[in-house]
């Protein structure tokens, strides 16, 4: 780029492109963290060494004079305008020039905003085969694959950018530090623990070294090894990261800052796993506060921790406030992303569990069915995530009795889950156990507890044994004991139950967490 100082390049517009490309892709949300606009103005200042107010100019006048297919698609990607970008940006790809790759990783940037994997794959596949050992392009394709679930070929493509750095930078640069935390994202998404753990830590290890312990990519790092221990029910491990990210965000970007605003919504969803209902709220609305101020009213930031309060108030059985805010959170998703975004299917996947607690079956089905159909759309017929709304359905109907349309949701849910996650993992676990919720209530509890105790074997082995989602085993476990006759069985069962819950409280794993990459 240019050395720090220097203006004369300002004027030069295919430079200002390049720094075009390069702040879009910074506020990209799901690309880099927590980039707002400023802040990604500031950071590229700083990097070429001129002012935020020349840099904005030299943008707008850039914007303003914008001719080609590629500097509309890049304008209307540096302003949030995806579909837009990505129209121009596909007729200007059709011409390849020098800036094939850049213009690739432009598109791959607006499509992954939309919420449309499978085609933000395609974009860095074209750039891959130009450029096949380029990080970024990896490192992207890696993202685009993971939210397809197609963990092995993401594991694959990320551990050769990482590779492929170390090679280049050494073993403790901060970019292999962003790396190994986005390789333990993958894994943390598979409910890999064990191998997650130790990416996170690593990352952590290296940029408290190499950029000091307040970095903001330290802050980061701990968020997201917080949120691992939160999964893995180690609560008390949890807490102190959360609140030390937080204490970083204040300190480096300030009070009101985007990224404390997610933090304090982690450590909330932390709160309301607990049971602490009460200590979790206050932080909600704080960064609800944060988010409308910096971002506005109807910014999909906004629209999650109103689906997160959602969450709190169902739990607490404040089910008027809870509908209001998910259906608040849901219209703002579908006017900020489009009615087909993945996020529009859980902010429906949510309001319809509300529905189906309050025995509104029919107004439940009718979202759970339009949240599997957009899931299905984005993700692919064979994503976890679709396993989970054809969990969440099952589950509908067996409160309607309706149990062989259970039976198959269930069991097309097992299927995907045995093939994209394994048969260990406790989203597997989630599918048996509601397989045996599904044989109690239909009265053939013999059936239920092979369930049950398979179910109980998975969660044991992958979250330990004092989980609160153990606790739900064996509390389900004994009531099909109970039932048939083994009441000594159910009583050991109910008693361990007890102790997990007088531990560590409740687990409902509804909210949306925002680890970070």
């Amino acid at each position: 780029m240019a050395r720090k100082g220097t203006q004369r390049l300002l004027t030069d517009r295919r430079f200002v492109r390049h720094v075009v490309a390069d702040v879009a892709s910074r506020l990209s949300s799901k690309i880099r963290s927590f980039s707002e606009p400023d802040q990604a103005l500031a950071d590229e200042a700083q990097s070429l060494g001129v002012s935020v107010n020349q840099i904005k100019s030299a943008i707008d006048d850039w914007s303003n004079n914008a001719g080609t297919p590629y500097d509309k698609g890049l304008a209307a990607l540096y302003t949030r305008h995806y579909a837009e970008a990505v129209r121009y940006i596909s007729e200007s790809a059709s011409t390849p020039d020098v800036d094939q790759v850049e213009k690739y990783v432009a598109l791959f940037d607006a499509e992954f905003q939309l919420g449309r994997y499978p085609e933000a794959e395609a974009a860095l596949v074209a750039a891959r085969s130009i450029q096949p050992s380029n990080v970024l392009v990896l490192l992207y394709l890696g993202q685009a694959l993971e939210e397809q679930g197609k963990y092995s070929e993401a594991e694959q493509v990320s551990q050769l950018g990482l590779a492929i750095d170390e090679r280049a930078l050494g073993p403790e640069h901060p970019q292999i530090a962003s790396l190994l935390n986005n390789l333990g994202l993958l894994y943390d998404d598979q409910a890999k623990y064990g191998q997650a753990e130790p990416m996170y830590q690593r990352s952590l290890q290296i940029d408290e070294k190499v950029l000091g312990p307040d970095a903001p990519e330290v802050a980061t790092e701990l968020n997201n090894l917080a949120a691992l221990y939160r999964n893995e029910g180690r609560y008390p491990e949890a807490e102190p990261l959360y609140k030390r990210a937080i204490e970083i965000g204040e300190k480096t970007r300030g009070a009101d800052h985007r990224e404390v605003a997610v933090r304090l919504s982690n450590l909330a969803i932390l709160y309301d796993d607990e049971g602490r209902y009460a200590e979790a709220e206050p932080l909600y609305r704080r960064a609800l506060a944060i988010q409308q101020k910096k971002l506005g009213p109807e910014h999909p930031d906004v629209a999650t921790t109103l689906n997160n309060l959602s969450s709190l108030y169902w739990r607490e059985n404040r089910f008027a406030e809870a509908e209001s805010f998910g259906k608040r959170a849901l219209s703002i998703y579908e006017k900020t992303v489009g009615p087909d975004h993945p996020l529009v299917g859980t902010c429906l996947n949510n309001l319809a569990t509300l529905y189906d607690d309050e025995k509104r079956y029919a107004e439940a089905e009718l979202l759970f069915k339009r949240s599997l159909e957009i899931t299905e759309k984005s993700v692919g017929l064979e994503h976890p995530d679709v396993a989970n709304r054809l969990n969440n359905l099952g589950m509908l109907y067996v409160h309607e009795r309706e149990f062989s349309e259970a039976e198959a949701m269930f069991r097309r849910a097992l299927a995907i889950n045995e093939k994209a996650l394994g048969s260990e993992h406790t989203a597997y676990a989630v599918n048996l156990h509601n397989l045996g919720v599904m044989y109690t209530d239909k009265g053939d509890p013999g059936k239920a507890v092979p369930m049950y105790e398979q179910a109980l074997r998975i969660d044991e082995r992958v979250l330990g044994q004092d989980n609160p989602t153990v606790a739900g085993d064996l509390t389900a476990l004994a009531v099909a004991l109970r039932r048939l006759g083994r009441s000594d069985e159910a009583d050991l069962c109910e008693e361990q139950a007890r102790k997990i819950q007088a531990n560590m409280g409740r687990n409902n794993p509804s909210p949306l967490d925002n680890s970070e990459k």
